[in-house]
């Protein structure tokens, strides 16, 4: 598989789809390094949700490298 920077220097499509990737990342970054230094206290329900929520988006990050991993693995590369 082509290194990311091979594949957002040749399109343009890629590109912008990497950048609003890193800008969602720095947003939930953020938020999150705001809950750290001012914890807010959640109810139950409310703190399920957002657990639910973090895990759902770790998930998917293991999913993305999982396939990228798959993807430079394959014959012919």
């Amino acid at each position: 598989m082509e290194s990311l920077e091979a594949i957002t220097a040749t399109s343009p499509a890629a590109r912008e789809l990497v950048g609003k990737i890193e800008l969602k990342a720095l947003q939930l970054s953020a938020l999150l390094r705001e809950l750290d230094n001012h914890p807010i206290p959640f109810d139950n329900a409310l703190r399920e949700e957002l657990t639910a929520a973090l895990d759902q988006v770790g998930c998917r990050i293991a999913a993305t490298r999982a396939l990228e991993e798959a993807t430079e693995q394959e014959p012919g590369d």
